[in-house]
């Protein structure tokens, strides 16, 4: 979405019937947001083993005072990506994962309700928090200068990039410039877009063959390109990498390189006055260990903060760890 012009980009404008076939993570209609689940009400009885109803947590008085008048007795509209396991995904027609966990606990802190709205494409994400469509979005944003520009963030964690490879392609990846003269798949919207741009532009400056850049509307079909072989190499969090290949059984290895470590979190309008409540409650959950048992739960707690000081409400760009 922020590309250099010195990259090649092919788009590739859609596999996802091919990948439900191959039993990979499949998304909805692309021009539609289907309301799959309200926080503070859904039965457990009809969702999977992975859905959390309440992390029992009560209204935390300091929190719960920062939440404007405004975003009172209403529901939160909260706008998340379903395709991106273990961030947020669908099991029996109901979200999970880690950031539908998180949210759960905040409006559980802010004394508030929220309504999960899934989405099929990532990248409508941001223009519908700009048009008011969503108050927040949970869907593992990486917190990047463009996009302080248009949203702010309550962080939530740091995760560094990694990248994939077919089982048996004889390629390895021990540095960004590995990347050079390969075919890299990533989802479209997605920070790794910018992340591919720069090891391009490394490649060029080190006078080698640029990166060819495939972006993809849904993981399912990421995924699919790397392992029917349209590309080479696919990248995405550490963490989604790992829980694909193994949940699914996947044809890859999964490099030992990990790029560029960034700072994730949750998605609000620029500008908004909830900013501040998110911020509390994110810092509340961190400390009352509510935080440790979502990531632990989804075996991710080495991507933990390790106190409630690392969350930031980042709202301009000179607040980023590189400015």
């Amino acid at each position: 979405m922020y590309g250099r012009p010195t990259l090649r980009v092919t788009l590739t404008v859609s596999a996802v019937a091919a990948a439900a076939a191959l039993g990979l993570s499949a998304c909805s209609d692309p021009g539609s947001a289907t309301k799959v689940a309200n926080n503070s009400s859904a039965s457990a009885s009809s969702g999977g083993s992975n859905v959390t109803t309440t992390w029992g947590l009560k209204p935390v008085d300091a929190v719960a005072a920062l939440v404007p008048a405004d975003f009172k007795g209403k529901a939160v509209q909260n706008g998340i990506y379903n395709d991106f396991a273990p961030q947020d995904f669908e099991e029996n027609g109901q979200l999970v994962g880690i950031q539908p966990d998180i949210v759960q606990a905040l409006s559980e802190v802010m004394g508030l309700k929220v309504n999960n709205i899934s989405v099929g494409t990532f990248d409508s994400l941001i223009p519908g928090l700009s048009s008011g469509r969503y108050d927040i979005s949970s869907a593992d944003f990486g917190v990047t200068k463009p996009r302080l520009g248009q949203v702010d963030f309550v962080s939530e964690f740091a995760v560094g990039t990694s990248f994939a490879t077919k089982n048996g392609s004889g390629i390895t990846i021990d540095s960004a410039t590995d990347l050079c003269g390969h075919t890299v798949s990533v989802l479209a919207g997605s920070y790794f877009i910018d992340q591919v741009n720069q090891a391009s532009a490394d490649c060029a400056k080190a006078g080698k063959a640029e990166v060819t850049l495939q972006t993809y509307p849904d993981d399912g079909a990421r995924l699919l390109s790397v392992t029917n072989g349209r590309s080479e190499i696919t990248a995405t969090t550490t963490d989604a990498m790992a829980y694909a290949i193994k949940s699914q059984s996947l044809p890859l290895t999964l490099q030992k390189f990990v790029y560029q470590p960034l700072e994730l979190g949750i998605a609000l309008k620029k500008g908004s006055s909830l900013g501040p409540a998110m911020q509390a409650a994110m810092k509340e959950i961190v400390s009352n260990g509510t935080y440790a048992k979502i990531l632990a739960k989804w075996g991710v707690s080495d991507i933990a903060y390790p106190s409630a000081d690392k969350v930031t409400l980042y709202k301009d760009a000179s607040q980023l760890p590189s400015s």
